[in-house]
């Protein structure tokens, strides 16, 4: 065993610095104060330096070769067999690139990401602009360096959600564009009604954070809550997951961005203890699969009816609610087309998506430049959505994820949406209807099943491995083409 116990050994010294980055890369979004920024950036980049120096190194890989090729490996766990599997892929990619040059883009997104929370908050795109143009370039460089001789966005795309490519992904979008945009028109020029502003403190936000993550089955001993800007769930330790959120005054979209962080952070607190510990990361290339769950606590269950029966007293309490709860779910239900993505509902949510990457396509295989982009995006918020961009905060500025290179993300959300319907469809003829479950305050046995059948297996397995793992099909867009129509059309 003492091939296993030096890979072990080598393991917790990467995992001490990707702890020390993910501390720090918290403190820079939710605690520091601006003047601090620089400082703390030139720390953090000098701690993902090391850990990808050492996730690189010769000694690593002879490491991850003789586990691979020891008498040992076999002895071990499939989950395992499957982790270390996937950990030698990954060292052979990151090989690929330069130390030096990974320092340089690890800091530039940092300092991105700053621009892009001054950019917004002043609603000036041109503070961002050259930042993104960096990004971009550098974004090309680095996974030029990772896949030489592969589709630049494929590879992005890939990156996210392991084995996919736009030639899978195009058709389930196409489809799911043909079938949603008549039905969304047909509430286009639809007011939303909109809860009275609320004015909540930060406790009180974060004590209604806490009942809801409980509620659905995340450990708030084992996780904590954060105000910034934009919701983010972020793994720093195996027990220690950190939920993001806007101090909003809006109940509805609070709640929402709650129970959307709080399926990110359960996925991160739930992988097998055979697994858990052996790397700090949470999971990688199964993005998708990471937002159908966050978009499955969201959307399939935090805005059925069924969910708020048990909970709607103490949760009006919390937030000062004067309203009944059949009007409370007819404000989380309504569906109106506006052009913010993360408040938009579920149903228009997926044109959102489409336009995202639309012009992600368009950056990397047109060469659109940075000068073009607001415009290109505000064409097609008005056609996909016939809303009219007033700002470029509401438009180009609105989404964190480019400042941090994080092309080919995004498409990771409509993906999991249709993962959703296939689960949601799963799910009901395997433990029984959700409606009956959630009623009945069993929420806890959904949250369960998801963690037996999808959680503990962690980044081992791919989405489409999961897909057919659980629904015993391959990956098709009609089950939540059949959610929307059967939940949308009889409102019209």
């Amino acid at each position: 065993m003492k091939t296993i116990e030096s890979f072990l050994t080598y393991q917790k010294e990467i995992a001490k610095y990707e702890y020390l980055s993910n501390i720090l890369a918290w403190d820079l979004r939710v605690n520091s104060p601006k003047d601090g920024k620089s400082y703390l950036i030139d720390i953090l980049s000098q701690m993902e330096l090391k850990a990808f120096e050492l996730s690189t190194s010769e000694e690593y890989g002879k490491i991850l070769k003789d586990v691979l090729q020891s008498n040992d490996f076999s002895s071990l766990k499939k989950i395992e067999q499957r982790f270390i599997q996937n950990l030698k892929e990954k060292y052979d990619l990151n090989k690929k690139v330069p130390a030096s040059f990974y320092q340089e883009y690890t800091k530039l997104k940092s300092l991105a990401n700053t621009a892009w929370e001054e950019a917004k908050a002043k609603n000036n795109y041109s503070l961002f602009k050259p930042y993104l143009q960096k990004i971009i370039e550098m974004t090309k460089e680095y996974y030029t360096h990772l896949y030489p001789n592969t589709d630049i966005y494929d590879a992005m795309l890939s990156s996210h959600e392991k084995g996919m490519t736009s030639k899978e992904i195009d058709p389930l979008f196409q489809q799911i564009k043909e079938e949603l945009i008549p039905l969304v028109q047909k509430y286009q020029g639809k007011k939303a009604r909109t809860l009275s502003k609320i004015t909540y403190s930060e406790s009180e936000l974060k004590d209604c954070a806490n009942y809801l993550l409980n509620y659905i089955g995340f450990d708030c001993n084992r996780g904590t809550v954060g105000i910034y800007p934009h919701g983010f769930t972020t793994k720093i330790h195996a027990d220690d997951v950190r939920i993001a959120f806007d101090q909003s005054n809006n109940p509805c979209f609070f709640v929402s961005t709650i129970i959307h962080e709080g399926g990110h952070g359960i996925f991160e607190q739930n992988f097998s203890p055979d697994i858990r510990n052996l790397r700090n990361q949470g999971g990688e290339d199964i993005y998708g699969l990471h937002e159908s769950q966050s978009r499955f606590y969201e959307n399939i269950l935090g805005k059925n009816k069924n969910f708020w029966t048990p909970i709607y007293q103490d949760i009006q309490k919390m937030l000062k609610l004067e309203i009944p709860l059949e009007e409370f779910v007819q404000y989380l239900n309504q569906v109106t087309c506006g052009s913010i993505r993360t408040e938009a509902d579920e149903l228009t949510y997926c044109l959102h998506i489409i336009i995202r990457y639309e012009i992600e396509k368009a950056i990397f295989r047109d060469n659109i430049g940075v000068d073009e982009l607001p415009s290109l995006w505000n064409q097609k918020t008005k056609e996909y959505l016939g809303v009219e961009v007033t700002s470029d905060k509401e438009g180009i500025l609105q989404d964190v994820h480019w400042s941090e290179g994080s092309f080919g993300y995004f498409p990771s959300y409509l993906l999991g949406n249709i993962y959703d319907g296939m689960f949601l469809e799963a799910i009901e003829k395997q433990i029984g209807s959700i409606d009956t479950l959630l009623e009945k305050k069993e929420i806890k046995k959904i949250t369960d099943f998801l963690i037996q059948k999808i959680y503990q297996f962690g980044d081992t397995l791919s989405a489409k491995e999961v897909v057919q793992k659980i629904c015993h099909k391959e990956i098709s867009a009609e089950p939540i083409i059949r959610y929307y129509k059967k939940k949308y059309e009889k409102s019209v």
